[in-house]
Order: structure tokens, then sequence, then C-alpha cells
């Protein structure tokens, strides 16, 4: 899809990826509408975004309320009349032992993470439909895939939301919209900032990639329609590796992360 002049809807806006994606989108020829619950880090990054998209918004949402992201959708689509690219990339990580999360804690990861993109496609595909095109981009996880101790909820959101976008790319190709998933790994944001664990400080640790790094090839993955985008690529050696010897990937996982389990 070409993006000059298109209307872009990205939640998670006001940090990490979700940020450095809405500026690299606006600076393509996008107009962005950036949303978050964080209404205050929401203005600084719409801020930066008016810099090369004047007529860009920020819509405060939480995402995860079905009836929030209804009325938030139906004023974008009031104000603009299109949607055409819709990138659900709001997540959060609480890195514990499945004994230790709360229900509520589990229960808001999937509000967040699966529920929350759920919504907002259910909002937005009948815009796309009439239009006659549209691009839904949904950022999952490596950890989707490579699953690790104490990302029980996060894992589970992100898998899910990568089985749903398959289903999704098959139901909605013939109406002209384009379904796809990122899978970025080891990438260093505010999703890590509230860990108070050993083993959340280590995997913490491992994630070194700056959000910046990751951009360019989501922005490609809309371009060229691709549905599944791993980033950084070098994530590909450790799936295709889990997909090969499961057994040595968990033991090496077990034995390398048991030490973090207290």
């Amino acid at each position: 899809m070409d993006l000059k002049n298109r209307v872009v809807m990205v939640t998670g806006a006001a940090s990490g990826i979700g940020k450095e994606l809405a500026v690299e989108l606006a600076r393509h020829g996008c107009t962005l509408v950036l949303v978050d619950i964080n209404e205050d880090k929401l203005t600084e990054t719409l801020n930066e975004v008016k810099k090369y998209a004047p007529d860009s918004t920020a819509e405060p949402c939480d995402i995860g309320n079905r009836e929030q992201v209804n009325g938030m959708v139906e004023t974008v689509q009031t104000r603009y009349g299109h949607i055409d690219i819709l990138v659900n990339n709001a997540g959060i990580m609480t890195v514990k032992l499945f004994s230790e999360l709360t229900d509520d804690e589990f229960n808001r990861h999937m509000e967040v993470n699966y529920y929350g993109a759920v919504y907002l496609i259910r909002a937005v595909v009948p815009i796309m439909e009439k239009q006659g095109e549209g691009v839904i981009m949904n950022v999952a996880s490596v950890g989707g895939k490579l699953c690790v101790p104490g990302t029980s909820a996060y894992s589970a959101s992100k898998a899910a939301l990568y089985a749903f976008s398959e289903t999704l790319q098959y139901e909605l190709k013939d109406k002209g919209i384009h379904v796809g998933v990122v899978l970025p790994g080891g990438t260093r944001t505010e999703i890590h900032d509230s860990v108070c664990n050993k083993l959340g400080e280590y995997q913490r640790d491992q994630c070194t990639t700056p959000p910046s790094k990751l951009t360019k090839g989501i922005r490609q993955a809309i371009e060229k329609e691709r549905f599944e985008t791993v980033v950084p690529s070098s994530y590909r050696l450790y799936i295709r590796f889990h997909d090969l010897f499961p057994g040595l990937f968990r033991n090496f996982v077990l034995r390398k992360l048991r030490p973090y389990f207290e």
C-alpha cells in the first residue's frame, strides 16, 4: 500500500515502538491517529508527529474497554472520512511466575494485548470494507513463539494475537483488506520499566534493541503487505532453532533461567 495521504491509527503510540513508528509513518506522508491510555506522553508524541503531519490527532483511550474503542473509532471516521491502516501495537508485560500472577494481572494482559486488537478490528473492518481496501498490522512478539519462564500471560496473549491474525488474513483478503503480523524481539522499551524480580531484571537486560531500529521493517511490511515480519530479522534464527530442536531449546532455557526463579 502506498503510504502517501493515508490515515493511520497506531495504538500504544505514547512510547516505545508505537511512538517511533508513528514518527516514521508521518515522515512518509501519513496522517496519524495516535491512541494510548497515557495522555501526557501521547501529547509529546503528537507534537513530534505534527512536525511532519500537521493534521494528525491524539485519541486517549483504554483499548481494553470496548465502548471506549467504538466511540473513538466513530470520532476518527467522522473527522477524516476514512481509516486506511490500523497498527495494533499497544501492549503490557509483567514478568512473574504464573503462581505469582493474580487473576487481574493475567486478565489485563489479555484485555490489552489481545482483546484490544479484537475490539479495534471489529470497529475498523466495516469501514475498510466500504472503502474496498485497508491494512491491519498486528504487533505480536517473538515471545509469542519463543515462550520463556515468567511470561505466561504475555506469551499467551501474543500467541493468540498471532493465530487471530493468520485466520483474519484468509477471511479478509478477498475484501481488499490485508492483515499482517509483526514479531519484534529483544526490544528495549518502557514495557520493561516495571520489573519487580530477578527474572524480570534478567529479561530486561537481554532486550537491547532500540525501537528506532524496528520502524523501517514495520513500515516496509505495511507497504509491501507482508503477512509475517520478524524484527530484527536475526531472531528468525532463534525461532528456527526452536522449531527444529524444541527439546534442546527448552532444556537450554530452563538451565539458563532456573536460577532466577526466586
